[in-house]
């Protein structure tokens, strides 16, 4: 009938993680949790068989594993999901309409900042200054034939002051056409990379049309949405972790700045992470696992989240084992009320209700009843940890 059992609980346990291969870890999580429920109840139906079945009193005694409870440093962070932004990406936008007659780069050129990178059909513009510039030879001349005059007392000044303003004001219309004509060449808006070209000679160019993505990946920054309550907890200068996942890699950084306006919809405000990018390994809209250390206690008493029971009036509690005198290697299980303090992931701060000496019921914790008598099947285990607690102190 034992081997009936491990066996059901052995398939169990395949088919259920097969089933949750694609299943968040919220779910995987809660999935555990019915397991190790399932494991608990099976364990304590084979307590009962034993006893049905008749053993002998030291075979009715079930063995169970058990550890001692651990003093270690907790940590609790703050996880995000941060994505990667960059100030250096900006479009270059043509300042005019105009057809483009001549692109000068290709993707992936480097470029400066107000180098042209294409020129828009500007003939117009330049049939326009080359009339003028006819004009204002001839103003010129005739001014400087008024002036000459002019100084020597010949001539009226009224000519004089026709000929120079005639002149003056070819000139900046010139100047003026000068100034229009330069629009017709799209400039590079910063120093990087031309990552995208999104027009192609001969094509219409428009003002607000973007024709080029400019990129400068030296600096970027992540960003992240944090909930109102840790609002004490992160200020600007606070260490943080950012793992990213598709490069396999961790960056240490500290946070730049930090938002002050809360968002109405979700509660949540923004923080800034500069990060140095000398490779451009990160790239814009590149997702990132951010972790900020908000709590740490060294020395305390720490205990797995599944180890934890609640009973019917609310009382978070774990069976403890307790030594039985008149009996060898036999223990009493004795339920301790809990007073639990933060958790992270699978671990969870015990305040008070427990101490570092104390024996914890592991494998069918679940299926016990406080009195109950036990062995501990991992008792070499047990031992070998109060002895290295003792070399340590």
């Amino acid at each position: 009938m034992k081997h009936i059992l491990k066996i059901s609980i052995v398939l169990l346990l395949l088919t259920s993680c097969k089933n949750s291969e694609n299943k968040s870890n919220n779910d995987l999580n809660s999935q555990k949790t019915s397991i190790i429920k399932q494991i608990d109840s099976l364990n304590k139906a084979l307590i009962d068989i034993d006893k049905a079945l008749g053993k002998n009193q030291e075979e009715e005694i079930p063995k169970i594993k058990a550890q001692k409870a651990n003093n270690k440093t907790f940590i609790h962070y703050i996880d995000l999901q941060g994505s990667i932004d960059t100030d250096g990406n900006v479009m270059a936008i043509p300042e005019v309409m105009g057809k483009v007659i001549k692109i000068y780069k290709k993707e992936g050129d480097v470029v400066r900042k107000g180098q042209i990178l294409m020129t828009l059909d500007n003939s117009l513009i330049k049939n326009q200054i080359s009339e003028l510039q006819t004009q204002y030879d001839l103003a010129k001349t005739s001014y400087e034939r008024q002036k000459r005059l002019w100084d020597q007392k010949i001539g009226s000044e009224m000519a004089f002051l026709q000929a120079q303003t005639q002149k003056n004001s070819l000139a900046k219309k010139i100047k003026t056409l000068r100034t229009q004509l330069a629009r017709f060449n799209v400039k590079a808006p910063i120093n990087g990379t031309l990552d995208e070209l999104m027009i192609k000679s001969g094509e219409m160019a428009a003002p607000q049309k973007p024709v080029a993505r400019i990129i400068n990946l030296r600096k970027v920054y992540a960003q992240a949405d944090v909930s109102e309550k840790y609002l004490s907890n992160i200020k600007k200068g606070t260490q943080v972790a950012i793992f990213f996942p598709e490069l396999q890699k961790t960056k240490q950084a500290q946070i730049t700045s930090v938002g002050n306006y809360i968002h109405p919809n979700n509660r949540t405000f923004k923080i800034r992470i500069d990060l140095y990018n000398d490779h451009n390994e990160l790239k814009p809209n590149q997702t990132g696992n951010i972790k900020i250390k908000d709590f740490e206690a060294k020395d305390a008493l720490v205990l797995p989240l599944s180890l934890i029971q609640e009973d019917r009036k609310g009382n978070n509690y774990v069976f403890v084992l307790q030594t039985v005198t008149n009996k060898k290697d036999t223990y009493k299980v004795v339920k301790k009320v809990l007073q639990l303090g933060q958790s992270y992931k699978d671990e969870i701060m015990i305040l008070s209700g427990l101490s570092a000496d104390d024996i914890i019921a592991l494998q069918g914790a679940r299926g016990l009843t406080e009195g109950d008598l036990v062995k501990i099947s991992n008792q070499a285990d047990i031992a070998e940890n109060t002895t290295a607690k003792t070399t340590k102190k």
